[in-house]
This record gives structure tokens, sequence and C-alpha cells, in this order.
């Protein structure tokens, strides 16, 4: 220890004692040394080993720490002359095993086993870790009780109409599933206190309470309001005088206007009068024009007062901060007419979730099987109630050592209370890393310490340990400079002042000079907009940005860098596959911390769980004709054609099988003899494997199929062949998981599977030896307590995500439920509507509150990420990103007038969940920062990567293999076969004209409106089934056509009764798009749709709605003298007793409303087509005509069309 030259700092945090110690330790400072070297010490004083609670984040931590004091115990007791304090250091090292070093999971599972009696459980039981099980249960416990309380008039308090009420105000018709995940989220909430009945009996309800009205709400909703008015009044003040606003004219009038009222709107502000606000507000025109100068400084001041009004007032489209929040006041006005309403759904929510809560626990004590937070409170509830217990531990434990304090939980801090004597915790950690919110850790209780504890009353103590030595000044300087910028108590939840800011430590390693080369480097790719196809919600990082960090990354390690001395840091691991195919095609190897993603989708457990589904029910077509056409029975596309046609098309694969091997289909010539044989060998190994379903368990029935087919040895032999193979052993592990878990039957284990992946979850990624000198991928959070000596961060213009600030409900510790109400606005005043209700969804006050909190919370973590993120580097920083350019504009020209206010950035930037990148460019902009920016485009990157690697000539190939487009020729059975499944009936030709037409064509004739309807000829209404036809390998490039065709398709399919993203996830997942056309396909926008009124209507006539329907009308044209038919088809309509409502949805791209009313002219005449064929053939007067318009950036519009 002589070696080791302590800091002050680190001397005090190793010596101090006899009182609460919160040491806060910035990144890189030692604090793990700081720790070990405090235990050596008491050790040396005297204390016992065994009589230290040291609590560590996770068991890597644990065996680390217990790693590390072994060493530095048996160095102590080798420097020591002492021959007591020897023997003291020999016999922690004897007692160091039976320590208590663990994490907190680990000391409340010993603490209740051993006083199992106290809270009447069995000491036997097992934890819920795997949470396939834990799913299975609650999912169960959640049926059950949904249907007792749907099947009884009366159950815990609610009447079965309220109970349905209660599930229409978080659900779709006829789909529970929004409820669920409400009963889920608040249940998953409330196990993170203390103790989850107590809160939800006390706590829940807490906002209705306190939040009634818009006055309740507190003085944070309208300072904003009022700093922005004050910046508004000197705008107009300052633009009156220097001539922005010219000296006569409208626009002094309207600006001496809002001055006079001033005084009356700020005092209405003050004192809360928000009607008074909003109707002065409204009634003053606040469009204030300045026009253009050809004095260049006056024009520049005129921009600026443009800009500046356009951030403050903006427009009924785009509305600025204060018209924001005279939305928020009316809409504020409206939800207290309907407090009332949402305070009794939230009772039975509150209800519900306790019944709920109380059946789960129940369930888990029968089954003897808990999870963790079961164990902990269990726990607690021991400590509590049982004086004789938590006294004996507190007297036994001289010291309470928390690590990483920053990311505790109410219930660990309750334990905490419980164990100490009141003045012996030892609590590490750093609020700048704290990252872990969404595992319900709490920084405050970290936050509310490093404040109290740095008063001079206070007994206890504050260390801060502010020295880095891990990385060079470069990195701290870029870091430091970034965040005394960005946090605040604001926004950030803490100021980054001289005394959290890092100091570099290292000086022996590191100069203290910088040097220019290791600046941090932000790498932006530059995207024109006619570049590949970009996915506008950043979520997936584009190879421009792979490639550009490869190449870098090559030269790194071309210059002597080790790869293992690299990392890339992801925001998310759904990348990892594209991120590692890139680098391995640079010859970087490279190694996924989290595995490659998507198990579930990975080609051979795919197939795998089709063999599965087949043997559960062969009825299912697709996944019976996926395993035929899979290596392990090879049936190609000729083979299955022919198959096919043995029987209708409605008749099920499996049938037309059984019609095959019989020679009983319509085309019996078509089963030659060698198809015969594989038909028969394929029968008797299929139903051999079904009648074994109820003999042997899931995991054997998969090894039996994998060594029997060879498919094992298949997929070993493909590239990658070892990760398959262990995807393979995974699944069958998983299978045996699942029955030692007490559950019995294929049809329970292929239900499981398929919820996983209807809810976009995963299975556990699989672990292979991997090579130990390669580049490692992981995720920012994974890379928490590691150090490259080189970093990059990739994709940082990805958006934050913000989902949960869009969830039905926003729960608070506090202020408990936050919830979003369904009403019926039929009867207000100011709503006029041709349907029979009007439901809108509105924020509620607890709402509002609970999501400014969360939205706080939230970007103040993300910065806390940004921090973790920049601190891993020891040497140099990576910042990778993208930027998009259009001819008209650069990506960089949002930042032009990014300034500070005072030492911070303004808010409009900061409040931004646009991304880590748009932090960083603001910042750019308002201060320069120590960093170098490089951009670089699509032409660059290509032209520098050919230093690196050879590619094939692509090009050349594809000219090659053009000149064999046309040689191959269907054989005559197949043309037979195509004919048989292209066979129309008999007497259609019947009723073709010479002419027929589409309604676009008609549409686009010069005379359209001299037509005059002749006669028409209703057809039946109908729903397409899907046929498999040829596979097209062909190479395509997506277009437009074909996005909207798809889009068009999946409107038909998707069931407008569970307009939700769970179904509609699943729906297109099972259209068997092409990836790229699928990922064009927007879910989120087109749920949009559901949230209009006229989506509602959609959602509430399903039965009553027809879709894709066909028509055909005989038409003369009055000019030619000939008569043509007109055949199309109609998205869809609804009918209804006295009319029919007919919709079509349009892809049409627009942005504004003159685009919006464009569109509808453009299609106006096709939908009085539509509307002429719909009055005809069912006789009814009255259409009324919608455009469903799917092109707008955001969300869906729906315009009706007038006669």
């Amino acid at each position: 220890m002589s070696e080791v030259k302590l800091t002050p700092e680190q001397n005090e945090a190793i010596h101090s004692s006899g009182k609460n110690i919160l040491v806060s330790a910035s990144a890189g400072s030692g604090k793990t040394f700081v720790m070990a070297q405090r235990i050596v010490e008491k050790v040396k004083q005297g204390i016992e080993i065994d009589r230290l609670f040291i609590s560590t984040f996770t068991k890597k931590a644990a065996s680390e720490l217990r790693m590390r004091l072994e060493r530095d115990l048996k160095k102590a007791r080798q420097e020591s002359s002492d021959e007591e304090q020897a023997r003291r250091l020999t016999l922690a090292l004897h007692n160091l095993s039976n320590a208590d070093i663990g994490t907190m999971d680990s000391f409340t599972q010993k603490l209740t086993k051993t006083n199992f009696n106290r809270v009447n459980i069995d000491p036997n039981f097992r934890i819920l870790a795997d949470q396939t099980e834990s799913d299975l249960i609650r999912q169960e416990v959640f049926e059950q009780l949904v249907e007792s309380y749907l099947s009884e008039d009366e159950a815990m308090n609610i009447s079965k109409e309220k109970f349905e009420e209660l599930i229409k105000n978080f659900s779709k018709d006829r789909n529970i599933a929004g409820f669920q995940k409400v009963v889920y989220t608040t249940y998953r909430f409330a196990s993170a206190t203390e103790n989850p009945k107590k809160w939800l009996e006390n706590q829940f309800l807490k906002g209705f309470e306190t939040y009634k009205s818009l006055k309740d709400l507190s003085a944070d909703f309208s300072a904003d309001i009022k700093e922005n008015l004050l910046i508004f009044f000197e705008l107009l003040e300052t633009s009156l005088t220097n001539g922005v606003i010219a000296k006569k004219g409208a626009g002094r009038d309207k600006a001496n206007l809002i001055l006079d009222n001033k005084n009356e709107l700020l005092e209405a502000i003050t004192t809360k009068d928000f009607a008074t606000f909003t109707e002065l507000f409204l009634s003053i025109d606040t469009d204030i024009r300045v026009g253009s100068s050809k004095d260049e400084i006056l024009s520049a001041l005129k921009k600026d007062f443009s800009a500046q009004k356009q951030d403050l007032i903006g427009s009924k489209s785009k509305p600025g901060e204060i018209r924001k929040f005279v939305d928020k006041i009316k809409h504020g006005q409206l939800i207290e007419k309907y407090q009332n309403q949402a305070f009794e759904i939230a009772e039975n929510l509150q209800k519900f979730v306790i019944e709920f809560y109380q059946s789960y626990l129940e369930r888990k004590k029968n089954e003897n099987a808990f999870e963790y937070s079961d164990i902990a409170h269990f726990a607690i509830e021991i400590l509590e109630e049982n004086p004789d217990i938590r006294e004996t531990l507190r007297e036994h434990y001289d010291e309470i050592m928390i690590d990483e304090y920053q990311d505790t939980s109410h219930t660990q801090e309750r334990m905490l209370e419980l164990l100490s004597n009141g003045h012996n915790l030892f609590m590490v950690g750093d609020i700048k890393q704290s990252i872990y919110g969404f595992r319900l850790a709490d920084p405050g209780l970290f936050l509310e310490k490093y404040k109290d504890y740095v008063k001079v009353e206070n007994p206890n103590q504050l260390i801060r340990l502010k020295e880095n030595f891990r990385s060079r000044g470069e990195v701290l300087t870029f870091t430091n400079d970034i965040f005394k910028h960005l946090m605040d108590e604001k926004l950030g939840e803490m100021t980054y002042g001289k005394e959290e800011a890092l100091v570099q430590g290292n000086i022996n390693d590191y100069p203290v000079e910088s040097e220019k080369y290791f600046y941090p480097e932000l790498l932006l790719y530059k995207e024109n907009t006619s570049d590949e196809e970009t996915d506008e919600s950043e979520v997936r990082i584009s190879d421009g940005e792979i490639k550009g960090a490869a190449q870098e990354i090559k030269k790194l390690i071309e210059a002597g860098v080790e790869p293992k001395d690299i990392a890339i840091l992801v925001r998310s691991k759904s990348n990892n596959n594209k991120i590692e195919d890139i680098l391995l095609s640079y010859d970087i190897p490279v190694v996924l911390d989290e595995g490659r993603v998507d198990f579930l989708k990975s080609m051979e457990v795919l197939i795998m769980l089709d063999v599965l589904r087949a043997i559960d029910n062969p009825l299912y077509d697709l996944s019976l004709v996926a395993m035929l056409r899979s290596p392990l029975f090879g049936f190609n596309e000729d083979e299955l054609t022919r198959i096919s046609t043995q029987g209708s098309h409605d008749l099920r694969f499996w049938d037309k099988i059984l019609l095959s091997l019989n020679k009983e289909g319509q085309n019996p010539e078509l089963i030659n003899p060698s198809l015969e044989n594989k038909l028969k060998a394929f029968y008797n190994k299929f139903t051999e494997w079904r009648k074994l379903v109820n003999q042997v368990a899931i995991h054997d029935l998969l090894w039996k199929i994998y060594t029997e087919t060879y498919y094992f040895d298949y997929v070993g032999a493909l590239k990658n062949g070892e990760m398959r193979q262990a995807n393979l052993q995974a699944l069958a592990v998983r299978a045996e998981s699942y029955e030692s878990s007490g559950y019995k039957g294929l049809f329970k284990f292929v239900r499981l599977i398929n919820k996983f992946m209807e809810q976009n979850n995963d299975l556990a990624s699989v672990n292979i030896k991997l090579p130990q000198n390669a580049v490692r991928v992981m995720t920012f959070h994974k890379s928490k307590g590691l150090e490259f000596d080189y970093v990059f961060l990739m994709n940082l213009q990805s958006r934050f995500n913000d989902r949960d600030l869009k969830e039905d409900v926003i729960l608070s510790r506090e202020n408990g439920l936050g919830m979003k109400l369904i009403a019926d606005l039929k009867d207000e005043a100011d709503v006029i509507t041709d349907f029979p209700y009007a439901l809108v969804k509105m924020e509620t006050f607890p709402y509002m509150v609970n999501k400014d909190l969360k939205q706080r919370a939230a970007l103040s973590e993300e910065m806390r990420v940004l921090y973790v993120a920049f601190t891993r580097a020891k040497k140099k920083l990576y910042l990778v990103g993208k930027i998009k350019e259009t001819d008209k504009k650069s990506g960089l020209d949002l930042y032009d007038n990014a300034s500070l206010e005072g030492k911070i950035l303004e808010d409009k930037f900061r409040n931004s969940s646009r991304g880590f990148q748009h932090w960083i460019l603001a910042l750019q902009n308002a201060t320069k920062l120590p960093m170098k920016l490089n951009v670089y485009t699509k032409e660059e990157l290509e032209a520098e990567k050919l230093e690196f690697t050879s590619q094939p000539d692509f090009k050349k190939l594809v000219e090659e293999s053009e000149k064999f487009d046309n040689i191959m020729a269907y054989s005559d059975e197949i043309q037979k076969a195509q004919k048989i499944m292209n066979y129309e009936y008999p007497h259609q030709a019947a009723t073709e004209l010479s002419s027929i037409q589409t309604p676009s064509q008609v549409k686009k004739r010069s005379y359209e409106k001299q037509l005059q309807v002749g006669e028409i000829q209703p057809m039946s209404e109908f729903t397409r089934v899907k046929k498999l036809d040829f596979s097209d390998f062909g190479p395509k490039k997506i277009t437009a056509a074909e996005i909207g065709s798809a889009t068009h398709s999946f409107m038909q399919y998707a069931d407008f009764s569970q307009a939700d993203l769970f179904s509609f996830q699943a729906t297109l997942d099972e259209m068997g798009f092409d990836e790229k056309i699928k990922n064009q396909i927007d879910i989120a926008k087109i749920l949009t749709l559901f949230d209009t009124e006229f989506g509602q209507f959609l959602s509430e006539n399903v039965d009553k709605t027809v879709k894709e329907a066909p028509f055909s009308m005989l038409r003369t044209d009055e000019f030619a003298k000939e008569q043509y038919i007109v055949r199309g088809i109609c998205d869809g309509f609804v009918k209804l007793t006295d009319k029919i409502v007919l919709f079509d949805y349009k892809t049409d791209r627009f942005t504004n409303s003159s685009a919006i009313t464009e569109i509808k002219e453009r299609y106006r005449d096709q939908m009085n087509l539509y509307s002429e064929a719909l009055k005809k053939a069912y006789d009814v007067n009255q259409v009324d005509k919608y455009l469903i318009l799917l092109g707008g950036p955001q969300q869906v519009f729906v315009e009706k069309l007038d006669d």
C-alpha cells in the first residue's frame, strides 16, 4: 500500500468513521480501490470481516471485490510487522468466503430462508428467475381474475358494468391487452416500493385527491409561461424602438395592443386566473409580420424577431410555447368536467390491482416460487415485525457498506435503514452515473443525502473523489465542457459545477498538455434524401455510420492498437447483427457482448418453431408449409404447387396432402412417383412425432427431430454454424426449463413462444466461445464500470425513447396514478358530429403532473447515460452520428441560433428528445467545444473503403446474370399447374365487353362528366385468401407504389376491433412482406387513425364493414357511343341502416393543408364513382365519402368529401 499515493479525499474515505458517510466518486476515481482498502483497514483495526455488510450492485461485482480483497489482505499481511494485525488479516482471509459480500437479493434470500417461519412460507422456496415461468403464472392469475369479475354482478365492490367501463377505458373493443398492460405496469411499479399493498392503498389515488383543477397544479405549471410572456413583451418593446416593427401599420397597432394588456395577462397568470388569461389572450391578434429589409443589419433583426415569435407564439398548426400553454388551459377546463368520472375509474383500477397483487402472491405461495421483489418484501416484514431479529443484526454489523448507491431502490433503502444503527452507513456512488431508472432505481435517494450531508450542521459526511485516474485530459475537458452547459437543478437534477467537474489524476501516463490528435472526434455521415431509404424513427444505424467507424478502427489497428482496446457503444443491441457483419467485412475481429439479436427470429429457431406449431396443429397452413419447405423435408415450390392443386383454395393444406397420398385430388396426374414417395416419407415421420407429443418431454422430442433429420449437423455446416447449433440447444433448454417449472403440453409451450413474439420479446442470447482480442460491441448501460483506450459512441442522432410519456398511465411514488380518460364529448356545446358518440382520450391532472415529472427525470437520466458513455474512454472518444441534407438546407442549419442562457444551453434544445447529437451540435454552436468535427459522404466513404478491402464487381455479375433472364421456361406440368391455379369460372367471359376500364382510367378522361350510368352489376362481398406463389429471388428496388400497395394490403387484413400495437404488429409479421417493405409501414402512425372520431367509428362497426369491395358497372361513352365496363375495388365501406359510409386510403405525401385540398380534388371523381356504384348496388340514397390520408409526416388525417 505504501506504493500507492492516496489523494487527501481517498485517504479520508478510507479512514473516516463514526458517522454516516456518502462518497461521491466520479468516474475513474478509484472507488473500488477505496472500498477495498477501507475494508482492509477495518480488519486491521480488529473488526472481523463477517461483521461487515457489503452490498454490491451485481453478482459479478461481488465476485470481483472478493478477489480484490483476497489479494489486498494477503499483501497487507505480508507487509505487516504487527503479529496481532497479521492474525486478524489471516482470519479475515479464512472467513472471506463466508463474509456478507453480495447483492441485496442474495442477502434477503438468506435472511428469509433463515426466518421463514416469521412470514409463514416454506424454507425450500425457489426464485422465479426465468421470466417465462413468472409470465405464465401472472397471465393465468390475471385471466382468472378478469373472468370472475365479468361473471359476477358484484366483486370487490365493482359491478360488472363498472368493470367493463374500466376495461374499455384502457382497451380497444373485444381486446383487454391495453387493460392488462396497465395492470402489469402498476404491479411492477408497486413492487419496487417497500410495501406494495400499503402504497396501493394509501398513495395510488393521491394525485386525484391533490389535483382536482388547474389551480391545484404546482407553481411550475405557470412559471415557464410567465417567463415566456416577459420575453415576448420585451421582444415587442425592443422591436418597436429599433425599427423591426414599422412605425406605421397593422404590426405596430397589434404590438401596442398586446403591450396595453401586458399587466392584465401577467396578473391573471400570477393569481392562477387561467380562464381570464385564456379569454384575453385569444381575443388579441398576435399575428405580427415584419417583412424584410434591404438593410443587412435590420434584415437580420427582422429574421431574429420572426424566429423568436415562432418559438413563443407559433401558429395553430405549429404552436409556440405560449400557445401550447393556452391549449393546456383549454384542455384543463374541459377535463375538470370529467374529473369525477376519471376518479371513479381510478378507484376501480385500484381495487382490481390490489386484488390482483394478493391473488398473484397467493398463487406464488402455492407454487412455493417467488420473485426477487417478494423475497425483499418478506425480509422487510421480518425486520419490521420482529425487533429481536432487527436488533441482533444491528448489533452484529459494525458497518453497512453499499456500492453503486445511486442505483438504490426504495425497497433496498428500507432494508438499509432497518439494518443500520443510524451512524454506520458507508455509501459509495456517483449521481452522474445513475442510469437504471427503468429498473425503478431512484437517484433522488443519493441526491437528497448529497445536498444534506454538505451542510455544516449535519453530523454526517460527504466526501468527493474528483480525480479521474482513467482518462487523458482531452476526454475529461470535453466531458466537463459538455455537462457544465447541460446539467442544472431544473434538468439534470444537479448543477455540474467546480465540485463535480472531473480532474485529471493520472499525470504519469498522460501529459497535462493537450494534444490535438486526442481531441474527441464527431464523425457525421451526411445522407442526402435521395440516398438509401432511412428509418424516420432513427432507431436503426445506417451502413454509412458503421462503415465510417470501421474505417477509423481499421486505421487504429494498423497503427498498432489491439482490437480488445477498442469498444463500440450503442443505445440498444438491435443493431448488433449489422455492426458485426460490416466489421467482419473489414476483417475486424468483433465480439458482441450481448450476442446477436432476435434469437427467436434466427432462421434455425424459426424453422423449429414452425415444426412444433405444425405438430401441435397440422391444420395451421403457414407452419405446415414452412416445415415442408425447410431443409428438414426439402419440398420445393414445384412440389408444393402440385400438392396445392389437389383441392380448392379454401381447403386446408394438410387435407390436400392426404388427397395427394390417396390420389383422390382434383389433379392426381400431377403427383408423380417421386413426389408420392417423398410425401409418404414425410407423412410417416410427421405422424410418428405427433404420437410422441404425449409420451416424451418437449426437449426430448426436439432432440429426436434434430438427430433424425440431421438438422443439427446441417446448421453446423452453415456460416456461424457454432452459434446456430447453440441456438438449437438453447431452444431445447428453454423447453426443459418450461417443463421443469411444472408446465406440461406442447400447446402451452407454443402459445408461450407465440406470445413472446407477438410482444416483440426475445429469449436470452446464447453464450459461445468468443475471440479474446476483438473489438467489443455493447450497450451504453452494459459498458458501465468498464474502460477502453478508444471508444466509439454510435447512432447519436437516435431520438430518445419517449414512449413511456404516451402510455395510458404514468405513475409516480408521490402522486400515485396518472391516467388518460376516454370521455364522450357528444353533448359538449362546441362538438358537432354525425356519429352517435364523440370519444376523446384526455390527460387527467395527475397525468399531466406525473408526465412532467417523468419527462424531466427521463431527460436527466439521458444526460447521465451520456456521461457514463463519455467516461469509458481512456485515450480517445469518437462520436458517430448522421445528418440529413437536402438541396435547400444543411443538416447543421438547425443549430445556427443555439445559445446559452447564462451558463446553460437554452431550454428549447435541452428539453428536446431528439437525441445526444442534438445536444452536442447545439453546444458546439453555442460554445466551441474542444473536439474535431468531420462530415463525410457516401462517395467519400466508398472511395476510402477501397484502400482496405477488395469487393467483387457486382455490376458485372449482374450484367452477366441478366443474359440468362429468359432462358428458363416452365415445364409442361408446371404450366398445367398454373393453369389450374389460375382457373376462372366458365361464365365470367360472358360478362366481359370489348372495353374494360378502372376508376383511375375513368377519372383521367377529359369528358368524364358526360358519362351516364347504364346498369350496375353488384359483386359478392368477400375476404381474400392468401395464396402461395412462386418465389422471386431477383433484386428489387422498393418503390413508392409497392409501399402504397403493401399499406393497403395491411389495412385490409388489420382487425380494427383490436387496434393496438401488439395486434397490428402481429398482423404485419404474418403477411410475409419483404423486410424492406415491412419497415416502411409505420404502425404507430396508422394507429393514430383510431385516435380520431372516424377511427373510433370503424372500431365500433367492424361487423358492418366490408373491406376491399369489388364492383363492376356498365357505362356509356356519349361521344364514342360505345359501352364499356368500369371495374374497380374500393378500400371499404360501412353499411348502416339508413346510409353507407365509404372510405378509401390514400398514401400520397403531404405536409400542409393546401396539399390535403389538392389530394381531395384529385380523388373526388373517383370517390363519386364508388359512391354511384354503392347507391345502385344497395339501393340507398346517401353515401358519405371519406379519404383516410396516410401520407402525412406523423399522423393519419381523415377528410370528408362533399357531394
